[in-house]
């Protein structure tokens, strides 16, 4: 008898494991992740490259599945991806990789408080469930215009284009220059612009240097005009961080010496060598700015698989880990600390301004 009893209880406490491991497992049944990213147009090469790398994080898990739709880095394609993860494919949560769609999306994400694991910058920054896995890159606008101030007497500011995104970063440019007089011409584009005209009144003010703080296409245009309209004048190129990111893509265009010597304010580069060694291993190319991003995303979902989803928001808010693109937390509205440093561009690629 007393066996009997002894081997029940065996068999009670081993029922008992396996409920708390597979409750430790998920008790989400499976978790479906829409992924809206620019997977074509000027910015598809990063896109398909975090792409790639949120499904070498997922390896072989049967419980997460990742829903990819194509924004083109446009915020009409990008709503109509949201409409169809949200309504069609009742996704639990997403990640956006372009900063369009998240325009558009934040007040319909804000009312139905789905996460949402956001890629690129945001235009305003609260508490909501929206989490910025991109190091808050305003700050390094500010950093840039204290660099700029430091190198140059006249700048002129170009920016502008799809997403006003871009306006707010040329504003925190201006905040990092104590003496605004060195300003000496703000000029604002659409892809409708006159930039022959633009450019022509812009060389008239005599600039040493100017920002490049636009979309891909209005950028490579704007270049080639003031590589044929500036003649022999020397005027210097202050890269911000975005043109950083697809400096190769501005190449392929403009060529390598529209570049030299060009200053720029960007993230340490802190992406493990590991991830690097991995990612090629698997695609047989170098992983694209940011695709770390993309992995430790990956991360922050498998940390939710045995957390309720009515508690995901709570959760993210208070993670903090060591991801392959360096050390992950989130301040008070969702938006991840950041540290910035100076570069210059020498001999075909950024290294760091020592």
């Amino acid at each position: 008898m007393k066996s009997k009893i002894i081997s029940f209880g065996l068999v009670i406490v081993i029922i008992i494991l396996v409920i708390v491991g597979v409750s430790k497992k998920s008790i989400n049944g499976l978790i479906k992740v829409g992924v809206i990213a620019p997977l074509s147009g000027q910015y598809g090469v990063i896109g398909e490259s975090m792409k790639n790398a949120m499904i070498l994080a997922l390896g072989d898990k049967k419980n997460i599945e990742l829903v990819f739709e194509d924004s083109k880095f446009d915020a009409k394609l990008g709503l109509s991806a949201f409409q169809k993860l949200t309504s069609i494919d009742k996704v639990d949560m997403l990640v956006n990789m372009d900063s369009p769609t998240l325009e558009v999306i934040t007040p319909i994400v804000r009312n139905t408080n789905i996460p949402v694991i956001q890629m690129f910058e945001a235009t305003s920054h609260e508490k909501d469930s929206i989490f910025q896995l991109m190091p808050f890159s305003y700050a390094l606008f500010s950093d840039l215009g204290k660099l700029a101030e430091k190198n140059y007497k006249k700048i002129a500011l170009v920016y502008g284009g799809v997403s006003d995104v871009l306006s707010i970063d040329a504003e925190y440019f201006k905040k990092g220059i104590k003496s605004q007089d060195i300003i000496v011409d703000e000029v604002r584009l659409s892809s409708n612009s006159d930039f022959r005209s633009e450019i022509t009144k812009m060389l008239s003010k005599n600039p040493d240097s100017f920002t490049l703080i636009l979309a891909m296409n209005d950028g490579v245009k704007f270049l080639k005009e003031i590589n044929v309209l500036k003649g022999n004048k020397k005027i210097s190129l202050i890269c911000d961080a975005n043109t950083e990111f697809i400096v190769n893509d501005y190449i392929k265009a403009v060529g390598t010496s529209t570049f030299e010597g060009c200053l720029s304010t960007n993230l340490p580069n802190t992406t493990s060598d590991q991830f690097k060694i991995d990612y090629k291993n698997k695609y047989g190319s170098d992983p694209m700015i940011a695709a770390d991003w993309g992995y430790d995303a990956i991360t922050i979902i498998k940390k939710l698989e045995s957390i309720s989803k009515d508690k995901w928001i709570i959760e993210i808010q208070k993670m903090s880990f060591d991801g392959v693109s360096g050390k992950v937390a989130f301040d008070e509205t969702g938006t991840r600390f950041t540290v910035s440093e100076n570069r210059i561009f020498k001999d075909g690629k950024f290294i760091k301004l020592e």
